[in-house]
């Protein structure tokens, strides 16, 4: 009989800890994950939004590419390693090796490259059909729309 009872103590100071641990956990996933970088577009463009299969379109020499200029921050910034794993899905190496087929094929030309935040943003306010990239939560200025977030 003292068998029965400490197993019984056991499921229920169990149940107790899964059940507080559980309540703590439920805000976390209620909780929305913050945006890490934000897509932006010069606003003569007049975008208001583009979906995830166009942006890696537009930055991966697609049929978009043709209307609207990308442009990159310098390789090994952490916007770019950013970018490039949340929204175009593939590593520095991957993209590097993709363009330099393109390239010899003379398919397209990989999107121009910034080695600031400041110099893209600046290109992308002056430019017509301009887009980028920067991290999400950076102050922008009134000609530069956000197009997509991730």
């Amino acid at each position: 009989m003292g068998s029965a009872l400490r197993q019984h103590r056991f499921r229920r100071r169990l149940s107790i800890w899964l059940g507080l641990n559980l309540l703590m956990i439920c805000p976390l996933i209620d909780a929305k994950p913050q945006p890490d970088i934000s897509v932006i577009a010069n606003a003569t463009s007049h975008l208001s939004a583009l979906t995830h299969h166009e942006v890696r379109q537009i930055y991966m020499g697609g049929t978009l590419s043709r209307k609207y200029q990308a442009v990159a921050l310098k390789a090994g910034s952490p916007a770019r390693i950013l970018f490039n794993t949340k929204i175009i899905g593939l590593t520095e190496g991957r993209i590097q090796s993709y363009w330099a087929q393109l390239l010899f094929t003379g398919r397209s030309h990989p999107p121009l490259e910034y080695t600031s935040v400041q110099d893209l943003l600046d290109y992308v306010a002056t430019t017509d059909n301009a887009i980028g990239y920067v991290p999400a939560g950076l102050t922008l200025p009134d000609n530069v729309v956000v197009v997509y977030q991730r």
